[in-house]
């Protein structure tokens, strides 16, 4: 006992060592927000904060503390450009998806792009070999990788764990008066393996600012809470997630986080903190403030029923649900609970077909698939079809535990097919989706995570390539840049190469838009006339070769 009360007053110690540092704001703008720590993303907990940039590219970011650079990265997606500061109070601080780095930086980044031949590198640099004081200039905002726009993503790790820390706790200072909304309230039947069923949605009235009064609950077995609401700061209209929400039923607290920090191994389990099927189907985002026994989160504060309460028969039961954001502004539900079952609340389950506990095949006209022990967190209703080259799992509604395989066995002596087809996945537009598919022998196999529909496609179709902003035979001595357009229509591109007058140069790629570009100063060429080549190559295989001639006066 008094060992565990040592090491927590231990941590606590050297936690506030670390939050007390001071720190230089990132930006010199007010820090607006659009993305919060924690708050639940597609596929992950959002791992820093998102700070807005007036829509902007190119403002200026600065190293929070003092420390030396131990990660670069330049990824055509994820956080496109990118670079981690180590500090000495063992925190790490990572600054995302910039236009640019700062010329010391981009220096030393495009001798490694030049010397591997390649846009997309990562490197670890010598310690000390890139060293900032606090307020040093080390890069621009951009909007690089798979930002959705202009953003700097800052966010702080751990250093010794990796673990994300909310960069609020280490002192940045974000103006925010507001507090959180809530759009709507949600009750759940709860069965002991962990499934549940959804009863009804529940009325609310606003009572002041902050203060909401649910219509009474009437039901007997185990409920579960869900909620759907959002977050705001000042001077900003996204919708971002809170910083802590506890619920509490006869003043025990049943279900509690607070975002201070997380880790990456809480992502597997994101899909079981929302209701699935009204995210994915109605794009509805439910936070369910009930557990699953098989999840496993770092941030929530463990208790005997993880939100699971029971309502006996003719008992009455008063709650509250309340969500802070990281200032403190609180929004409060008050609920009440009654042990009595009204048919408004009554559902009819289903027949459970797939048991997770047990391996689960399907093999028909040649497709088949295969869900390992534990592909499912519980046992569900699957209808599988196959229709030529179709396999249908049904509506993407269920969350996947553990990934699948699904195999086709290719019965053709088609060449076309054999050399350029793929198995793909069918968007919600009927689209297919290329995945990377194994060929062995006359069986093409994918690993799949989600459900859906499923087929073959072919995709003989080269990429294309169309200048930008210079054409053929063109003097363009007073560009500073080549522009062009890079497209795939299927695949998707696997790789560019760029070169003049038969020397490799870099073209940087930005996939969301389809460009790529080439900057002269780079390079220094003889004046008069150049030869440019643009080789690009599919996810399949098709490769286009795009061959100008330019003039130039360097």
């Amino acid at each position: 006992m008094y060992r565990k009360q040592f090491l927590e007053i231990l941590f606590i110690f050297f936690s506030s060592i670390i939050y007390s540092q001071n720190v230089i704001s990132p930006l010199d703008i007010p820090l607006n927000i659009s993305g919060t720590f924690g708050e639940l993303r597609n596929t992950h907990f959002h791992t820093g904060i998102d700070i807005k940039t007036k829509g902007k590219q190119g403002l200026k970011v600065k190293s929070i503390k003092d420390g030396y650079v131990v990660w670069i990265r330049v990824n055509k997606g994820g956080y496109g450009k990118s670079i981690y500061i180590k500090h000495s109070d063992g925190t790490t601080s990572i600054y995302a998806h910039l236009k640019m780095f700062s010329n010391e930086i981009e220096e030393y980044v495009k001798k490694i792009q030049y010397q591997k031949k390649s846009y997309e590198i990562q490197n670890f640099p010598e310690v000390s070999k890139l060293n900032f004081n606090a307020g040093d200039l080390i890069g621009f905002t951009g909007n690089t990788g798979s930002s959705s726009g202009p953003h700097l993503h800052f966010e702080v790790r751990n250093s010794k764990t990796n673990n994300p820390i909310n960069p609020i706790k280490i002192g940045l200072k974000i103006f925010d008066s507001i507090k959180p909304k809530i759009k709507g309230l949600y009750v759940y039947k709860v069965y002991e393996d962990g499934s549940y069923d959804f009863l009804k949605r529940i009325s609310i009235r606003k009572i002041s600012d902050g203060n909401y009064e649910a219509s009474t609950i009437e039901y007997i077995g185990n409920l579960g809470i869900g909620i759907n609401y959002y977050d705001q700061q000042d001077k900003t209209y996204s919708k971002n997630g809170a910083y802590s929400i506890d619920f509490n039923i006869n003043k025990q607290s049943v279900f509690n986080y607070k975002m201070d920090k997380i880790s990456f191994d809480d992502k597997r389990d994101l899909k079981l903190l929302v209701d699935y099927e009204n995210w994915y189907i109605n794009k509805n985002k439910i936070q369910k403030l009930f557990t699953h026994p098989k999840s496993r989160y770092s941030f929530i504060k463990k208790s005997s029923s993880e939100g699971v309460f029971t309502v006996l028969n003719s008992d009455s039961y008063i709650g509250s649900i309340k969500i802070e954001d990281f200032n403190g502004n609180r929004t409060e539900i008050k609920l009440k609970f009654e042990g009595a079952i009204k048919d408004s609340l009554m559902k009819i389950s289903k027949n459970k077909l797939i048991n997770p506990e047990y391996e689960y095949s399907f093999n028909k006209n040649g497709i088949s698939v295969n869900f390992p022990k534990n592909s499912f967190y519980n046992p569900i209703n699957l209808e599988i079809k196959s229709k030529n080259d179709t396999l249908d799992l049904g509506k993407n509604i269920h969350p996947i535990n553990k990934s699948f395989e699904i195999n086709y066995k290719i019965n053709s002596n088609d060449t076309v097919l054999n050399s350029k087809g793929f198995i793909s996945k069918i968007n919600k537009y009927g689209n297919p989706l290329y995945l990377k598919t194994k060929k062995e022998d006359n069986v093409w196999t994918v690993k799949a995570s989600e459900l859906g529909k499923y087929t073959l496609s072919v995709d003989t179709i080269s990429p294309s390539v169309k200048p930008i902003n210079f054409k053929k035979n063109q003097w363009i001595s007073n560009l500073n840049f080549l522009k062009l357009k890079v497209k795939d229509d299927l695949s998707g591109i696997r790789s560019i190469k760029g070169s003049i007058n038969g020397r490799w140069v870099l073209f940087e790629h930005e996939p969301k838009n389809n460009i790529i570009s080439y900057n002269f100063s780079d390079n220094s060429f003889p004046n008069g006339k150049h030869l440019l080549k643009i080789e690009v190559v599919d996810l399949i295989g098709n490769e286009y070769l795009f061959e100008t001639i330019f003039f130039k006066k360097y």
